[in-house]
């Protein structure tokens, strides 16, 4: 994925979360991951997998398409 890309995802996540209340430990759990591993991942020091964009529209309640739509 271009890094453009996958940072402009990474904000879309991160303001996501944000507008949710959530805190990224929170999240971690939900994706199965530590902490540490998704603050990288909102950053955009690693790629975001399609399981855990799935998870994250699920999540958030919004689809895959509109959680990457424009980037």
């Amino acid at each position: 994925m271009a890094i453009h890309r996958q940072l402009a995802i990474c904000r879309r996540i991160r303001g996501l979360r944000e507008r949710a209340g959530l805190t990224q430990m929170q999240v971690a759990e939900v994706l199965c991951v530590s902490q540490a591993a998704y603050s990288r991942l909102e950053k955009g020091e690693i790629e975001v997998s399609l399981t855990k964009l799935f998870a994250l529209s699920e999540l958030y309640g919004v689809s895959l398409q509109k959680l990457i739509e424009g980037v």
